[in-house]
């Protein structure tokens, strides 16, 4: 007998494919779709809104790469990062998947960031953190450092290695400041 976290999952799931079999692909929602997936499931939620491009605000968030889709993942992504009722650290969490997925899902496994993705992911999001990637002999030292399991990829635990290592260093310059 399934649990009750099986029956939901398992619910989202046909309910999402209700609504992608419409038009174009069966592994996505197009605009057209998510606004009668979001018209029928979530009628309350539309109603509430104040601003009718709600549905175009919601769309431009779920399409990370432009394409006018939106996949499975990133429709429960932005009710992660959405939730109201979530810690600080649940945020944080939730947006570090996002963000990663935001990249590397751009080409090949969807699981992994390759070399392009990573640099792309430096430039945006780290900035002058980092500063700009362009210098290939260092990108490609980033890259071999984080790929700790050589299998010419990031995953998403690699990911956060650089993650935690930027925020420790950031903390410990920060904390001397005080």
């Amino acid at each position: 007998m399934p649990s009750e976290l099986e029956v939901a999952m398992e619910s989202l799931i046909k309910v999402f494919h209700r609504y992608t079999s419409k038009e174009g692909s069966s592994a996505t929602l197009s605009k057209k779709e998510l606004k009668d997936l979001m018209a029928n499931e979530l009628s309350n939620f539309l109603e509430s809104q104040k601003d009718p491009a709600a549905i175009d605000k919601i769309m431009k968030d779920l399409d990370t790469n432009g394409d006018g889709q939106t996949d499975f993942h990133s429709l429960i992504c932005l009710n992660l990062v959405g939730a109201t009722n979530m810690s600080d650290i649940q945020e944080a969490m939730a947006l570090l998947i996002k963000t990663f997925d935001k990249y590397s899902r751009k080409e090949g496994d969807a699981n992994t960031l390759n070399k392009a993705e990573l640099k792309e992911l430096l430039e945006n999001e780290f900035g002058n953190m980092l500063g700009k990637a362009n210098d290939k002999a260092a990108l490609d030292r980033i890259f071999d450092e984080l790929d700790r399991n050589k299998d010419n990829s990031v995953d998403f635990g690699e990911f956060v290695n650089l993650v935690c290592c930027l925020t420790q260093m950031c903390h410990d310059y920060f904390g001397k400041k005080k």
